[in-house]
């Protein structure tokens, strides 16, 4: 192989690369949890939140979307048993949002001084291409 088609193959490796690391977005840092049989709300903080790595398959048609992802958050701040609520183009990019949140971490939810599990966490995760 020659140099010429090493630097090719790494100038495209690198364009793939940079593409899916700027190409997933999360809308915010605080979330909205409820606590309660009332379902009083109270915001949830991330600490760590992994961004969804794009699909390859979506990267190379050109596709972006959108996915809803909803979860509780246990009182140690973990994400506990996320799904979807709502995906767009469907079956496109759920997996790949999934398994980002159940990476994430939050501050330990707290409701009147006392250590809560927040529930129905919705989140917004964007995959745009840029």
């Amino acid at each position: 192989m020659s140099l010429n088609k090493v630097y090719k193959l790494s100038s495209r490796g690198l364009a793939i690369f940079m593409a899916v690391i700027f190409a997933s977005s999360i809308s915010a840092i605080t979330d909205i949890g409820y606590v309660g049989e009332d379902e009083t709300e109270i915001t949830v903080e991330r600490n760590y939140a992994k961004l969804p790595s794009f699909p390859r398959k979506a990267l190379r048609l050109g596709k972006e979307g959108y996915v809803i992802v909803e979860f509780d958050v246990d009182t140690d701040g973990a994400v506990l048993d996320p799904y979807v609520v709502e995906a767009a183009p469907q079956g496109v990019f759920e997996r790949s949002a999934i398994k980002a949140v159940r990476k994430w971490v939050y501050m330990p939810p707290s409701f009147n001084g006392q250590s809560v599990k927040a529930n129905n966490v919705q989140v917004r995760l964007n995959f745009d291409l840029q």
